[in-house]
């Protein structure tokens, strides 16, 4: 009686579970519905016992995790060694080209703290892709330079240098590591009288300097005048001196002295000759003008000159005024021109595809220079442009609200490290 009873609830059982499964899959019930179909659609319908397990397993979460260290060989295999993800490791060499070179700039010594966010599953197994939140890197060459990941108003998410500049490398880049302009773009006088003049730096015209005037002749010595003589009337006096009488033709005529005689009037110097001055020099004809159609960028010769942006080289050879020149073709009708090159790099030649940062040349003083300096040219849509002013030569800048909210970001991760170092400095010390 027992066995026929757990034999009829057996079947009931599965009558039952064939009727959900048929309602849930098309609302009617087919014979020759194969079992495991069914059984997908009562679990997809009723749900299963493990869906908890299921979603506990897949449930994730996201850890941010520091890791710092000391520049040992280079400074990829030291990102290894502090197990710093492959992923991160690349958006660093992406936000950094246009700040530093880290395979030239970045060597022994030099110290680096990074954050990065991971998610996780439960259980603590990886998944998904690590993202850099910041970075902080103290080198020798270039000082410390840091990044920290931040979303503008309106804006994506990206990584951004301390002063607000958006990371990693502009459209196009200065050719320069060191910026020292010269000469700009726009109309200036011709530095060379004339074609093939020599490339020493030009030298100044001496003065023009106006002789001085003769200095007037002395004037001439005056002989002292004896003094009058006065005349005496009366033969000498009872002193026994000469006697002076004057009759004044007068009644009442009276003796007294004569008045002197007028001293004679003394002869004027003779006035110094004029000298008239030397007429002044004519002003000086003023130098032909011409456009300079790039920016003169002043350096040793044999520094070090790199592309603006990837690119292929379509020429590479003496090219008149121009000296060594070099032009690289870019995206977007866009063209850049280098002049005056000692050297060309290693390979440099037509056809070779250059990307943006690598060495293409040295600077040099060939052609129509008048010193060691390199030519540098944008030609967008076959018009050269201002290299200084050009759109995709400069990189975003944060501003206003978004630049306050952005240094109180810096803060606070900055706060947050020194209170980690705290934390592991009291651990080590107590474990020692």
């Amino acid at each position: 009686m027992k066995r026929t009873s757990h034999t009829t609830a057996l079947a009931a059982s599965l009558i039952c579970s064939s009727v959900v499964a048929a309602i849930a899959a098309d609302d009617c019930i087919y014979d020759d519905m194969p079992f495991e179909t069914a059984r997908t659609s009562e679990e997809r319908l009723l749900g299963s016992a493990d869906d908890a397990a299921r979603h506990l397993a897949h449930l994730p979460f996201t850890r941010e995790i520091a890791a710092a260290g000391v520049v040992a060989e280079t400074f990829a295999w030291s990102l290894a060694e502090a197990r710093v993800p492959a992923t991160v490791v690349l958006e660093m060499r992406k936000a950094l080209p246009g700040t530093i070179d880290l395979n030239r700039e970045v060597g022994a010594g030099d110290r680096f703290h990074v954050r990065y966010r991971q998610p996780f599953t439960v259980d603590g197994t990886p998944i998904g892709t690590a993202q850099l939140i910041w970075l902080e890197l103290r080198t020798t060459a270039k000082g410390m330079i840091t990044l920290h990941r931040f979303r503008p108003n309106g804006g994506a998410e990206q990584l951004w240098l301390a002063n607000g500049e958006a990371a990693g490398s502009a459209a196009v880049r200065l050719p320069l590591d060191v910026i020292n302009v010269s000469s700009g773009f726009g109309l200036r006088p011709d530095p060379l009288d004339k074609p093939g003049a020599p490339m020493e730096p030009l030298a100044d015209p001496a003065p023009v300097v106006a002789a001085p005037p003769p200095e007037p002749p002395p004037p001439p010595k005056e002989e002292p005048l004896p003094p009058p003589r006065r005349p005496t009337l009366g033969g000498l006096s009872a002193f026994g001196g000469a006697r002076d009488v004057f009759d004044s033709g007068r009644p009442d005529f009276h003796r007294r002295r004569p008045d002197p005689e007028p001293a004679p009037e003394m002869a004027k110097p003779p006035e110094p000759p004029k000298v008239e001055a030397p007429p002044p020099p004519p002003p000086p004809k003023p130098r032909p003008l011409f456009m300079h159609d790039g920016l003169d960028l002043v350096a040793v010769t044999g520094t070090e000159i790199y592309a603006a942006a990837d690119g292929v080289v379509t020429g590479a050879g003496p090219n008149g005024r121009y000296g060594n020149w070099m032009q690289i073709e870019h995206a977007g009708k866009l063209a850049t021109v280098y002049g005056h090159l000692s050297a060309f790099a290693p390979g440099i030649e037509a056809g070779t595809r250059v990307s943006q940062g690598e060495l293409v040349g040295f600077v040099g003083n060939t052609g129509r220079s008048t010193g060691a300096h390199l030519h540098f040219e944008i030609v967008a849509n076959g018009r050269t442009v201002n290299p200084l002013t050009f759109p995709g030569i400069k990189r975003t800048q944060l501003t206003g609200a978004d630049l306050d909210r952005f240094k109180k970001q810096v803060k606070r991760s900055l706060e947050e490290r020194d209170r980690e170092a705290r934390v592991d400095a009291a651990i080590l010390g107590m474990l020692n």
